[in-house]
C-alpha cells in the first residue's frame, strides 16, 4: 500500500527527512511504451486488441488484459501496475495531429479531437482526409464543444468500423466497410493546406582569373524573392551577370500560381513558360491552365548533363536562349543531375569556362530529354505573348494554344494540340506515350505547322526508345528529322539574319546503354550526332566505366565531341563554336574512412597528359575541403587547386583556389541559400526554398539538427528551422537528430510525417520538455524505505515510476 509517503531529497553535503503529501507531478505517461516494456517482464495470460468498434466511454470497457500476479509478485513489482496498464491505449483529451491510416492505406496527418475519456471524434475535417462518407444528421453528436462542427456517430452508421488507438505513435487506424468510403473521384487527396510565409532565396558567385597578360573576372547574382498565402504561390526569379566589366540584368520570371484540386488542375498567371503535353518550349507573358503533375503521378523532370572539365570550370546551361543552371566544378568528369528544363523540346547548349578563359560547347538534343518530359493526362490552356528576353532579333507575338491528353488504357496515353498566332503562325501536333512492357517505354511525337508570313509548311517528327533489356542491361534510342519548311514559334518570332535558316537543325540521332556486372564492372555509353541544313555535321560521344574493387575504386570516362566550325547567333550577338576534340579521364579512388578518400587521376586531351592526385574530406557537417596537386608533361608544370565548402547551419559557402604553373591564379567563391519571413519571425537555410516548404519549430531550443528532404538544417537560437522542400501530395518525413539534444531537454516524438498541399506553409511543433531531473529516497510512514519494485503514482492516479533499491525514486520534471 503506497499512501502519503515521506520522501526524503539528499543533496551533496545535506540529509533531511520530510512528511510530504503525494505531489501532484505534471507528467504525460507514454502508456504503451511502458506497458509494452513491463510486458516483456512479465507473463502475458490473455489480451484482446485495443480497438473499440462504438464511440463509448473507455472507462466503462472492461480490462483488455490480465497478468500473472504471482510474477509481478516475484519480480518486485506492485500488482496494481496491471491495474493500471489493463485498460485500451488512449490519447489525452484535446487537439492534436496524428498520422492516419485508412484500411491499411496511409492517408497523411490530421487534427484530430479527443474527448475526456479519450474517444475519437468523427468530424469534417477527419472525414475528409479519410476520404469517408459524411453520415446523416441524426447520427450527429451533441457535443458542439469538443469540435466547432460537430462529431459524428461513425460507427453507428456504418456497424462494422473499428477504430484502433495508437498514443505510442501518434497514429489512428481505421478498418471501416467498402460503402462508407467516398467515390474515388471524390477524393480530395491526402494533403494539409493553408499557411503563409514570405521566403528569398540567393545564389552569389564570383571569378577571377589573373595570367600573364592580363587578367578576367565572373560575377553573378541568382535571387528569387516571392511569398505563399492560402496555398496561392508568387515567384519573381532575376539574374544579373558581369564579366570584364560588362554586366548584364535579365528577369527570368514573374508569376502567381494556385492548384485547384478538385479540377486536379494549376492555374499560372504571368511570365511563364508554355508547358502543355504537345507544344512546349516558348516562354510567354500570359495565363495557362495545366494538369497537376503532382496529382496525375507524372512530370516534367530534370535533366542529367555530363561531361569533362580541363580546371575549376564554370559549366552553363542554356534553353531556348535562357540560361537555366549555371555551376562551378572541379577538374575532371562532373555530372549536373536534375537540371530543371524549361521545356522538354528545345535542345540544351552546355559551355565549359576553364580557369585560363577558354570555352567549350556541346549539344544535348531535345529528343534524348523526352524521358524526362512524360506529359500528363488531362486539358491544358495557355495565351499570351512571346517573351525575347531582351533579345534584339526577337519579335513578341501573341499566342494561344490547347491540348488535351486521353488515356486509351493502362498502358497508352495519347495527346493533340493546336498552336495559333498573330504573326499567321499555325501548329497541330500530336504524341503518343506507351509501355510497352514493363520495363519498355515508346514516346513519339509529330508536329504540323505552317509559317503563313513566310509562306512555309513542313513537319517535324520524333521518336524515343528505352528499355531494359535484362535486370544489367539497359538501351535507348532515339531520333528526330524536320523538313526544310518546318518552323517552331521561336523560329518565325525570330528576325531571321543570313544563315540563320540554314543553320537549322534537319535531324538528329542518338543513343544509350548501360551494362553492370558483378566482375567486369558498370558501363555507360551515349552518342548523339546532328545535321544541319547547310551540310554541318555534329557529333558528340560520352562513355564511362566503373569497377569497385575491395581496397579502390577504378573509374575511366571518355568524351569526343566532333563539329565543323561555325558562328552561331547567341542573345543578338555571334560566337564562334569549335567542338572538335576528345578527351580520357582515369581514375583510382581509395576510401579511407570516415568520409575521407585519396584518388590519382590521368587525364589527358588533344595529345595533353595531366596527372594528379586529390584529397577529399566530407567527414562532418559544418566544413568539407578538396586538396589537389597536378602535373601537365606538355607544359611541364605543376598545378595546385584548394576548395573548401562550409556550411555554417544557415547558409552554404564554398571558396576555391588555384594556381596553374607560375602565370595563372584563379580565386572563386559561392555563396547561397535562403530565407522564410513568418509568424515567428525571420529564420535562414542553407537551401533555396521550394514551391512548398515549412517551418519547424522545436521549442527554444537552438543549435537542434533536423534531417529533412534537402538534407540536414539546424534550429535558430529561437528554436526555428526553415524545411526547405515538401513533396507536394506526397508523405515528406521529417526527424530530430536527438544526439544534438541538450542534456536537460526531452522530446516528447521526434519525427513527423506531413503531406502537404502545393503552395502550404506547414508549420512542425516538435514539443519538448526541458527536465529538472532528482532522485529522492522515499520511506513509509514509519521511516522505513519502501520495497524494490512498489509504483508511485500522482495524486490523480496517474503512473510514474516505480522505486528501485532502497527507496530510491529517479524523478525527470518533478517538482
Amino acid at each position: 500500500m503506497i499512501a502519503q509517503p515521506t520522501m526524503v531529497y539528499s543533496p551533496p553535503g545535506n540529509t533531511r527527512e520530510l512528511p510530504l503529501p503525494m505531489p501532484a507531478w505534471r507528467v504525460k505517461p507514454l502508456l504503451a511504451m511502458i506497458a509494452g516494456l513491463i510486458a516483456c517482464d512479465m507473463q502475458m495470460v490473455s489480451a484482446a486488441s485495443p480497438v473499440a468498434t462504438r464511440d463509448t466511454a473507455l472507462q466503462d470497457a472492461p480490462a483488455l488484459a490480465s497478468f500473472d500476479l504471482d510474477m509481478l509478485k516475484s519480480r518486485s513489482l506492485d500488482p496494481k501496475v496491471a491495474e493500471y496498464f489493463s485498460q485500451a491505449p488512449r490519447f489525452s483529451e484535446g487537439r492534436r495531429r496524428v498520422g492516419l491510416q485508412v484500411n491499411g492505406s496511409n492517408r497523411g496527418s490530421v487534427e484530430a479531437q479527443f474527448d475526456a475519456q479519450g474517444s475519437l471524434c468523427f468530424d469534417r475535417a477527419l472525414l475528409d482526409q479519410a476520404n469517408l462518407r459524411v453520415p446523416a444528421d441524426k447520427f450527429r453528436l451533441n457535443n458542439d464543444q469538443v469540435s466547432a462542427d460537430g462529431c459524428y456517430d461513425f460507427a453507428a452508421a456504418y456497424p462494422q468500423t473499428e477504430v484502433q488507438l495508437r498514443p505510442n505513435r501518434e497514429e489512428v487506424a481505421l478498418l471501416v466497410s467498402g460503402d462508407a468510403l467516398r467515390p474515388a473521384s471524390e477524393d480530395l487527396g491526402i494533403y494539409q493546406g493553408g499557411g503563409s510565409a514570405g521566403l528569398f532565396n540567393y545564389e552569389v558567385l564570383g571569378q577571377n582569373n589573373q595570367f600573364s597578360g592580363g587578367q578576367s573576372s565572373y560575377y553573378a547574382a541568382n535571387t528569387e524573392l516571392g511569398f505563399n498565402a492560402g496555398d496561392w504561390i508568387v515567384r519573381s526569379r532575376q539574374a544579373y551577370s558581369m564579366q570584364n566589366d560588362v554586366s548584364r540584368f535579365q528577369s527570368l520570371y514573374t508569376y502567381a500560381q494556385k492548384t485547384f484540386v478538385p479540377l486536379k488542375s494549376t492555374l499560372q498567371a504571368g511570365q511563364i513558360n508554355i508547358r502543355n503535353s504537345v507544344f512546349q518550349g516558348a516562354a510567354i507573358t500570359g495565363v495557362q491552365v495545366i494538369p497537376e503533375a503532382a496529382l496525375q503521378g507524372r512530370g516534367l523532370g530534370g535533366a542529367t548533363v555530363e561531361g569533362i572539365a580541363q580546371s575549376a570550370a564554370r559549366v552553363e546551361v542554356r534553353q531556348a536562349g535562357a540560361l537555366i543552371h549555371t555551376s562551378l566544378v572541379p577538374a575532371g568528369p562532373f555530372k549536373l543531375p536534375n537540371v530543371q528544363l524549361l521545356n522538354g523540346r528545345t535542345d540544351l547548349d552546355v559551355r565549359v569556362i576553364e580557369a585560363d578563359g577558354s570555352q567549350r560547347s556541346f549539344t544535348i538534343a531535345a529528343a534524348s530529354l523526352a524521358q524526362v518530359a512524360l506529359s500528363e493526362p488531362g486539358y491544358s490552356m495557355a495565351a499570351g505573348k512571346v517573351r525575347t528576353f531582351d533579345a534584339r532579333d526577337m519579335q513578341s507575338p501573341m499566342v494561344v494554344t490547347g491540348s488535351g491528353g486521353w488515356l486509351l488504357n493502362q498502358s497508352n496515353k495519347v495527346s493533340t494540340g493546336l498552336m495559333l498566332s498573330d504573326n499567321d503562325y499555325r501548329a497541330v501536333a500530336w504524341t503518343l506515350d506507351s509501355s510497352l512492357t514493363p520495363t519498355t517505354s515508346l514516346n513519339v511525337q509529330n508536329t504540323f505547322a505552317n509559317a503563313g508570313q513566310e509562306g512555309k509548311s513542313g513537319a517535324q517528327a520524333s521518336i524515343s526508345l528505352n528499355t531494359s533489356l535484362t535486370p544489367r542491361i539497359s538501351a535507348g534510342v532515339n531520333a528526330t528529322r524536320q523538313t526544310a519548311g518546318y518552323r517552331d514559334l521561336l523560329d518565325t518570332a525570330r528576325k531571321h539574319t543570313p544563315g540563320y535558316l540554314e543553320g537549322l537543325t534537319r535531324e538528329q540521332y542518338g543513343m544509350s546503354l548501360g551494362w553492370n556486372d558483378d566482375v567486369l564492372g558498370g558501363l555507360t555509353a551515349s552518342y548523339s550526332t546532328g545535321t544541319t541544313f547547310d551540310g554541318q555535321n555534329t557529333r558528340h560521344l560520352n562513355a564511362s566505366w566503373t569497377k569497385t574493387f575491395k581496397q579502390a575504386t577504378v573509374s575511366l570516362n571518355v568524351e569526343r565531341s566532333l563539329g565543323g566550325n561555325r558562328e552561331e547567333a547567341l542573345f543578338g550577338g555571334r560566337r564562334s563554336s569549335s567542338d572538335d576534340g576528345n578527351a580520357m579521364y582515369l581514375t583510382v579512388s581509395v576510401p579511407l574512412g570516415g568520409k575521407r578518400n585519396v584518388r590519382a587521376y590521368a587525364n589527358k586531351r588533344d595529345g595533353s597528359t595531366r596527372f594528379g592526385t586529390t584529397y577529399d574530406d566530407n567527414s562532418n557537417d559544418f566544413a568539407t575541403y578538396r586538396l589537389s596537386a597536378e602535373r601537365d608533361t606538355e607544359r611541364k608544370q605543376q598545378d595546385f587547386s584548394g576548395n573548401v565548402n562550409l556550411k555554417p547551419r544557415y547558409a552554404q559557402v564554398n571558396l576555391g583556389y588555384a594556381r596553374n604553373g607560375a602565370d595563372s591564379t584563379s580565386y572563386s567563391g559561392q555563396l547561397r541559400g535562403g530565407m522564410a519571413l513568418h509568424e515567428n519571425g525571420v529564420t535562414l537555410s542553407p537551401y533555396a526554398l521550394t514551391d512548398t516548404f515549412g517551418v519547424a519549430k522545436v521549442g527554444d531550443v537552438g543549435g537542434v539538427k533536423l534531417t529533412t528532404p534537402s538534407g540536414p538544417v539546424w534550429t535558430d537560437p529561437w528554436g526555428n528551422a526553415v524545411i526547405p522542400q515538401l513533396n507536394a501530395y506526397q508523405n515528406t518525413r521529417v526527424e530530430i537528430e536527438t544526439k544534438s539534444l541538450p542534456r536537460n531537454v526531452d522530446i516528447q516524438n521526434g519525427f513527423k510525417s506531413v503531406s502537404a498541399g502545393r503552395g502550404s506553409v506547414q508549420k512542425l511543433d516538435f514539443s519538448v520538455v526541458k527536465s529538472r531531473r532528482a532522485l529522492l529516497r522515499v520511506v513509509d510512514v514509519s521511516g522505513k524505505p519502501m520495497g524494490k519494485g512498489l509504483a508511485v503514482f500522482d495524486a490523480k492516479g496517474h503512473f510514474v515510476t516505480t522505486v528501485v533499491d532502497d527507496g530510491q525514486v529517479f524523478l525527470t520534471n518533478g517538482s
